[in-house]
């Protein structure tokens, strides 16, 4: 009877005052997914892998990873005569990641220079201390001139009998941190609700691989021969294996209501072309975030040898503004979008560091990048040559806050569904010139249709 009334009593108190716990949890497992097709490639194949994640589930994309070996071959080993390499880090394995959802491509549809937009983006918000805490990822071949197995000269022979099948280096590696649909919101796709998920891993060919000739063998011939191949591989992402009822309800009763529900996510246009005076790229997207440029003095999809070991870039990843310290005030650049132009006044390159920091960290105090990192005497050093001869990475944002896909907010140009023409003005720069657009585009779920589509 006395709990009878103490029950009733509470029934009659407002909610702030009820209080009580249950239990309502979302518990994870990490499956294994074996590629749809082959298991083994090559870069000069520019093999193709594709993984279909599981279907029906609550998948943490960010958690998504590749495991995989990967060996460099073709090497010459000979007293005078010789030829060495690094193996590149995990990024620089693959020239395009997609992302298809119900079939359609979601993510990166346009983005046929990954591993260049991949590259950019470390420079240009990387450190020492996170490259070195992704040794797994061979991201040490980045900036200390060393690769997954340790430091190297690259300029010796590389020794005979490293791996079985020729003269050449072997490691395992670990890739993750992808950019395109696991950059969202929440990270979680439900497949459920938006439909199947795969995503494909395109290798890229050998101009990926930094190397180094001498005596007889050719550049020619060690092109021909460089091989980059990966055997093994296999993809791991956390699956939600105890739904909460409470999304359960939370979404039957969202599913009653008319409005589509939109998934915000991170998407990339590239291309890289002869730089004029005035560069294009054409773009059909509701929310740009920013645009990326990075200038070659070079053709980056030729192959070509580095000259020693304080040469940190090879060709492909070597952004050269072809400007020194002296003369870096004649080189401008500017952005213009539509009838605006980004910024107001055309910048000069060397001002165009302090462009790029401010755009990723808005100038914070705790801002961190390689921009400035080159190789002297073999080892990393930092120089303000570095930047305009190495990695000469220009951004400009064009919204105060974060990007859209973090935020759910889409604060940058709207194109409003029309082509619009994005122009790179510069003056005084090199011959090629590597442009990317990070937008953020949209997985649009119809309650009334049940239908899915993917809005630019």
């Amino acid at each position: 009877m006395f709990g009878y009334y103490i029950n009733k009593k509470m029934a009659q108190l407002p909610e702030s005052l009820k209080y009580g716990c249950s239990q309502s949890q979302a518990r994870v497992v990490r499956s294994t997914i074996m590629p749809s097709g082959v298991s083994t490639g090559t870069t000069s194949a520019q093999t193709e892998f594709r993984f279909k994640l599981p279907e029906k589930s609550l998948i943490d994309l960010k958690s998504l990873a590749l495991y995989y070996d990967y060996t460099v071959t073709g090497l010459t080993d000979d007293a005078a005569n010789y030829s060495n390499a690094l193996l590149p880090a995990a990024y620089k394995h693959f020239s395009q990641v997609k992302f298809y959802v119900s079939g359609a491509v979601a993510a990166n549809a346009q983005c046929n220079h990954y591993d260049l937009a991949y590259h950019a983006l470390v420079r240009a918000s990387g450190s020492e201390d996170w490259v070195n805490s992704r040794w797994n990822n061979g991201l040490a071949e980045i900036a200390f001139g060393a690769d997954t197995l340790g430091p190297k000269d690259i300029t010796a022979r590389p020794g005979a009998g490293n791996i079985a099948d020729g003269i050449g280096f072997k490691a395992h590696f670990t890739y993750d941190d992808m950019l395109g649909l696991c950059n969202s919101k929440n990270h979680v796709l439900d497949t459920s609700l938006f439909g199947s998920c795969e995503v494909s891993f395109v290798m890229s060919n050998n101009t990926a691989i930094k190397a180094f000739r001498a005596g007889t063998v050719t550049q020619a011939a060690l092109s021909s021969a460089l091989v980059g191949k990966i055997e093994n591989i296999k993809a791991c992402v956390d699956t939600v294996v105890s739904i909460s009822p409470l999304y359960v309800s939370l979404l039957a009763e969202r599913l009653q209501v008319d409005s589509p529900i939109r998934l915000p996510f991170q998407n990339l246009v590239t291309s890289v072309s002869s730089n004029g005076s005035s560069t294009r790229l054409t773009l059909n997207s509701s929310c740009v975030d920013a645009i990326m440029i990075a200038p070659y003095a070079a053709d980056p999809n030729t192959f070509a040898v580095v000259a020693d070991n304080n040469t940190l870039n090879n060709n492909r990843y070597k952004f050269d503004s072809g400007r020194t310290v002296a003369n870096a005030s004649a080189a401008t650049v500017q952005f213009s979008v539509g009838a605006d132009v980004y910024p107001r006044q055309p910048i000069r390159v060397d001002e165009c560091a302090d462009l790029t920091t401010n755009s990723i960290y808005g100038n914070s105090a705790k801002s961190s990048n390689l921009l400035f990192a080159g190789q002297a005497a073999g080892a990393q050093s930092y120089s303000r040559l570095a930047y305009l001869t190495e990695n000469c990475v220009i951004i400009q944002k064009f919204s105060l806050g974060e990007e859209g896909w973090a935020t759910g907010q889409l604060q940058g140009i709207d194109c409003s569904g029309v082509q619009t023409d994005v122009v790179v003005n510069t003056t005084q720069f090199p011959g090629f010139i590597f442009i990317c657009a990070l937008l953020t585009s949209q997985l649009v779920f119809s309650p009334q249709t049940s239908s899915v589509s993917v809005q630019s």
